[in-house]
């Protein structure tokens, strides 16, 4: 609001009210004997009634001119002269009103409404003056995280995005919320296209977006507002990902992420003109940015040592010069852009134990002093971006994910009370859950995001059923998907990585936490999803997705593992598949349930040997299944299932023999993750919703080394 508003505002509230009727201003005498009253009254019409604040302005200053003695009305014409030009937005208002106070003492009813007046003038132009120092922090939307994958436009006007119901690239209007499609997909064909991530050309006529073809790999393509058509600016079936950074000044080039898996590996530049690529720079990174005469580049990347844990940034010349470092600390750290004049970097750190800002003075291309302090604890942030006005769009993730028990009446397919959380202490962050083999405790994972780092620490919390005691293990697995108790209740079985970046499978000492790898991946083209364990304790099955060739899709695989002997035989494998996530194996050790996410959807069995396998029940379109567990008897398998018309998860139930499924009346957003009791009544889930803020902080560019703000 600008400071004429706000002065406008203050006037409305605080007038002082009159009613005058047009038949009395009509039969106003106006010879040249009006009365100082007729006067006023003729003024006062003016600038309440008809808003004409000049010539009011000139009847005021008239009864001063000609009834000076006429105190009590000189006063109050006095009194509207400042009233007038504060509507005007103007400086003279001040002083109107000090002659009030100072030319009319006697008239204590002007003198009054004159001081109160300025009193709220006064603090108006304190928060004029404020505004341009305090940051000042507004929420804009909210939605799913996948909604905001863009940036904001220069001017402020919009957020790129995709409409996900076509999945088009889309900018969302901020003052109206209303979305409009660049793209046309035709949603009548089968296809696999999407938009993503997208960023704006320097003069916000432009958009330049990733977007995933019918090959399965990503383009670079680059849209105008006012153009029907986009145009493909990069495309290689050997480069699986492309991800736009940022345009250089002059809009010539667009600085990119690119890799043959699905985490960057190299940083380039793409010509507009031609789409001719020069590879700037070869490591992990994840972001970068022009400077403002495009001469450098700044950008962020993941350290090499494999016993770090965080990210620095650095600064790259892109005509002739050394490289130079500009944030180096254990911490995650990531640019977040330049002050106007480049007199310092903005950048996000998680070393005080959570994301805060920080900035750094620069002076000449480099480096100055130690960096400070901006903005403390800013929570789970992801930035969107400036606006050229210096505010900063960014997005925080509110999504809460916890674990839950609740008894099942089976006889008639509901449940015997609510859902209970599991987790009393540490809501919000808790998946995973699983019961030991004599159904004694429950085991889930706990994650305590106020601590330092983008994963950790991660807690194993084992929960004695009978008596709610809890103790917690913190095994050096900064990632892990899951957690499955071993059938003799001294592991866990958990897949994730190691301070060293080893992704793969790994048991976790259930009285120490100390960890020992079993299955080890591949990096970045093999993982492993989920496991089960075999009732004799002594094998286990698991999935394992393998990344192809770029536009082959992955190749899903299921294999049997000998604990003792490590020998292994692989029972399943399908090219060209869909995402694997689960896999369960049956009480009486001889099936294997598991689901196929290629359309349409299906859930499987198949003989611990491999050499059988069924269809068990098939999704109708818009359903699929979100996770599932063996009844006792192995008769039987519990399953969670998404409704696109009701938007929610269903619990449902299906028997093997003849296919006919049950619903259990129990519902709730996000619930996957199914496991039973050993006695068949108590089953264990989790449930989230994945939400996200976008939020815009205005004035953070103005905040001074010397401003100490902890908000």
């Amino acid at each position: 609001m600008s400071g004429r508003n706000i002065l406008n505002c203050i006037t409305r509230a605080l007038l002082i009210p009159f009613v005058c009727s047009l038949c009395l201003l009509l039969s106003i005498n106006l010879s040249s004997q009006e009365t100082a009253g007729e006067i006023f009254q003729k003024a006062l019409y003016l600038e309440e009634a008809e808003g004409d604040l000049e010539k009011a302005l000139e009847l005021y200053k008239k009864i001063l001119e000609e009834f000076p003695d006429s105190r009590e009305i000189a006063a109050k014409a006095q009194l509207h002269i400042g009233l007038c030009y504060e509507k005007l937005g103007l400086e003279e208002a001040q002083q109107a009103f000090e002659k009030v106070i100072a030319n009319y003492p006697d008239q204590k009813e002007a003198v009054s409404a004159a001081r109160q007046e300025l009193t709220f003038l006064m603090r108006a132009k304190a928060m004029i003056e404020n505004r341009d120092t305090e940051l000042m922090m507004s929420k804009v939307f909210s939605g799913h995280p996948r909604d905001f994958v863009g940036s904001p436009s220069p001017d402020g006007q919009y957020l790129s995005t995709v409409d996900w119901e076509t999945s088009d690239l889309a900018i969302r209007e901020i003052s109206s919320g209303k979305l409009q499609r660049l793209t046309h997909r035709d949603t009548s064909k089968k296809t696999n296209e999407y938009a993503l991530v997208s960023i704006w050309s320097p003069d916000g006529k432009k958009l330049a977006y990733s977007w995933f073809n019918d090959e399965l790999f990503f383009e670079l393509r680059v849209i105008g507002l006012d153009e029907p058509e986009s145009r493909t600016l990069y495309k290689n079936r050997e480069m699986f990902l492309v991800q736009p950074f940022d345009w250089s000044p002059d809009g010539s080039h667009i600085l990119v992420g690119l890799s043959k898996q699905k985490r960057v590996t190299q940083m380039a530049a793409i010509s507009v003109l031609d789409g001719s690529v020069k590879i700037l720079k070869e490591g992990l990174i994840n972001g970068g940015f022009y400077s403002a005469d495009g001469s450098f580049v700044v950008y962020n990347f993941v350290l090499p040592d494999p016993e770090a844990r965080g990210s620095d940034i650095a600064l790259l010349p892109l005509q002739a010069g050394e490289e130079i470092p500009l944030v180096t600390h254990p911490a995650h750290d990531f640019s977040l852009g330049w002050d106007p004049k480049e007199e310092r970097l903005l950048f996000m750190s998680d070393r005080t134990g959570n994301m805060s800002i920080w900035a750094l003075d620069m002076e000449n291309g480099k480096p100055w002093g130690e960096p400070y302090l901006l903005k403390k604890d800013m929570g789970r942030i992801s930035p969107l971006g400036f606006t050229d006005d210096g505010s900063l769009y960014y997005t925080i993730y509110t999504g809460m994910e916890d674990v839950f028990t609740v008894a099942l009446d089976l006889e008639k397919n509901s449940v015997l009370a609510p859902p209970e959380k599991v987790e009393k202490l540490f809501i919000g962050d808790n998946y995973s859950p699983d019961f030991s083999s004599d159904g004694k405790y429950i085991a889930y994972i706990s994650r305590r995001t106020s601590s330092p780092g983008r994963f950790g620490p991660l807690a194993v919390c084992i929960l004695f059923l009978d008596t709610g005691e809890k103790r917690e293990l913190f095994p050096e697995l900064p990632h892990m998907r899951f957690i499955h108790w071993s059938r003799d209740g001294k592991s866990f079985f958990s897949y994730g990585f190691d301070k060293k970046g080893r992704q793969a499978l790994y048991s976790i000492d259930a009285q120490t936490g100390e960890i020992d790898l079993i299955v080890k991946c591949r990096y970045a083209e093999e993982y492993i999803p989920e496991m089960d364990v075999f009732p004799d304790g002594k094998k286990i099955v698991y999935l394992k997705s393998i990344k192809t060739k770029v536009g082959e899709g992955e190749t899903k695989s299921m294999s049997v593992l000998d604990i003792q002997s490590s020998e292994e035989k692989e029972i399943y494998r399908k090219e060209n598949s869909g995402q694997p996530k689960h896999v369960a194996v049956s009480p009486d050790g001889k099936w294997i349930a598991f689901e196929d996410y290629t359309p349409p959807w299906t859930l499987n069995i198949i003989k611990a040997t491999g050499r059988e396998q069924r269809e068990i029940l098939r999704m109708k379109p818009g359903e699929y299944p979100t996770s599932f567990v063996w009844a006792p008897d192995s008769r039987g398998i519990f399953f969670t299932k998404w409704n696109k018309d009701e938007k929610i998860n269903q619990l449902w139930r299906v028997a093997l023999e003849d296919g006919e499924s049950q619903r259990i009346e129990l519902s709730m957003r996000g619930m996957r993750e199914l496991h039973l009791h050993p006695d068949g009544r108590l089953i264990a889930f989790s449930a989230s919703f994945r939400e996200t803020e976008v939020w815009v902080m205005e004035n953070l560019l103005r905040l001074k080394k010397d401003e100490k703000i902890f908000k």
